[in-house]
């Protein structure tokens, strides 16, 4: 828990410090404003007991046969705003199985439709250094939950074990292996990094690589000595930003509900507006009744 309270100090820092900033990008959108939603495919690596990637802090390189073994197919999205020009928040999710085997023992699992559903925040360092580019290089972490269900085989003694609806019950290999019925759902959090392109202010393409760490040690169905679990994904997506509808009052006298008055006295017809509506009685500013004259 150290490394997730560090996290989230780093995080808290990060996002209230500029805010007091006077640079140009230091504001917040209106509640319309910047809304994105993308989609995203990719792969993924397990992280744990049961592998044979040995654990490292990146789990497999392209030098080593685990890099192209026991990977899945990821599919995920996300749906947020950005709230300033550098900080976005989202809801996102993902859906993937997840699978290892233990090279030093005969021990190997598979974990069915795993789902992910996190708020995340991402910061663009380079909008937060105000520089003018399509690019982005971003930080990112999040916080919710993360749902598995997964089966073991033993190869050696022939045993299958589930989780969680029976965990305690042990199969044997000349049975079909069994599919757990329900998901446990444990706290995640995914940690990564990412960098993206607009090629239109609406567009963006990004990519993705970051490991979500999973609050519990029966992913691969073997309570071990390590306490961390993860799944490591690598992403690449495409989302699309856009407003929505504003819906304005209609108090001519307000800035914010008449479009008239947004053109700060140039057009024609915030003249006409604000030379009829000064007096508030629909007469022009400067009347020449009889009423107006007396307080000359």
């Amino acid at each position: 828990m150290k490394t997730s309270r560090l996290c989230i100090i780093i995080l808290l820092t990060v996002i209230t410090f500029p805010l007091y900033s006077q640079n140009d990008n230091y504001y917040f959108y209106h509640y319309y404003e910047a809304w994105e939603g993308g989609v995203d495919f990719g792969v993924n690596s397990f992280f744990g007991d049961v592998n044979d990637n040995t654990n490292k802090i990146f789990p497999a390189t392209p030098f080593q046969a685990s890099f192209y073994k026991n990977r899945h197919f990821v599919i995920g999205g996300y749906f947020g705003k950005r709230m300033t020009p550098f900080w976005t928040l989202a809801v996102e999710f993902k859906l993937a199985n997840v699978s290892g085997k233990d090279k030093y023992t005969s021990r190997e699992f598979k974990s069915y439709l795993n789902n992910e559903i996190v708020i995340s925040n991402t910061l663009d360092i380079l909008s937060m250094c105000n520089l003018d580019t399509k690019w982005a290089v971003y930080p990112k972490i999040g916080f919710g939950l993360y749902g598995f269900r997964s089966t073991l085989w033993d190869m050696g003694t022939g045993e299958i074990r589930t989780y969680p609806d029976n965990y305690e019950t042990i199969y044997s290999s000349l049975s079909p292996a069994p599919k757990p019925k329900g998901y446990r759902y444990t706290f995640g959090m995914p940690v990564g990094i990412g960098g993206s392109f607009r090629p239109i202010p609406e567009l963006r393409i990004f990519l993705e690589t970051g490991i979500t760490w999973i609050a519990s040690d029966y992913v691969d169905v073997v309570l071990g000595e390590r306490s961390f679990e993860g799944v490591w994904n690598t992403v690449i997506g495409i989302s699309y930003q856009f407003d929505f509808p504003v819906v304005r009052g209609g108090n001519p006298r307000s800035n914010t509900a008449n479009d008239a008055l947004k053109d700060d006295g140039v057009t024609k017809q915030y003249k006409k507006m604000r030379y009829r509506s000064n007096l508030g009685t629909g007469k022009p500013r400067y009347s020449k009744s009889s009423a107006m004259k007396k307080h000359k």
